[in-house]
């Protein structure tokens, strides 16, 4: 019957959440319990965050957002773990495509800054943040507190773990229902 497929649908969806949420659950434990390890190289941030949006082009191109970068003509060579980074990067842009108004325009810059490598990513939410960025990341919170959207709240928390374990800075700020991400890594010379 319809309603017997509706609702295996419905429990198929949900038991996909609940093994999405538990193997961020399992990110997260690795990264703060100490145990994590991370294969120190030279990266270019620029390129991680082409090769990143470009892994999520079928995402970005089925939501209705507009994604504008500005990442310059140079690299932005700074030390980090590739998969790790690649995972923050990732976190970020989830984040944004959950949580985003549709319609609005989203905001990646890049660059070197002071002798750091910067990435801030903007987004107008979906919803009224009315609450302290430090808030959002605390594990399992997340701005809308009917949680009626998919996700776990882990994201901004795993992002920010990964990037502090790796020496860099992570940082969120709100501005009325403008949301930002930032991350800072000290530049290294190229070569």
């Amino acid at each position: 019957t319809p309603a017997a497929q509706d609702y295996v649908e419905v429990i198929s969806v949900k038991q996909e959440q609940l093994k999405e949420m538990i193997q961020s659950l399992f990110e997260l434990s690795k990264s703060t319990s100490g145990t994590e390890k991370f294969q120190m190289e030279k990266m270019d941030m620029k390129r991680l965050i082409e090769q990143t949006l470009a892994d999520m082009d079928d995402a970005i191109a089925q939501s209705s957002l507009s994604f504008r970068t500005a990442l310059g003509d140079e690299p932005l060579p700074f030390l980090g773990d590739n998969g790790k980074m690649y995972r923050v990067i990732q976190n970020l842009v989830e984040n944004i495509l959950k949580y985003s108004l549709g319609g609005t325009r989203v905001y990646i810059d890049a660059g070197k800054k002071n002798g750091e490598i910067f990435v801030t990513m903007k987004n107008i939410s979906a919803y009224e943040m009315n609450f302290a960025p430090e808030e959002m990341m605390e594990r399992f919170v997340r701005g809308d507190s009917a949680r009626t959207s998919e996700g776990s709240g882990l994201g901004l928390s795993i992002a920010r773990s990964l990037t502090e374990l790796q020496g860099g800075h992570f940082g969120i700020s709100i501005d009325c229902d403008l949301f930002k991400a930032e991350l800072r890594f000290a530049a290294v010379e190229e070569n």
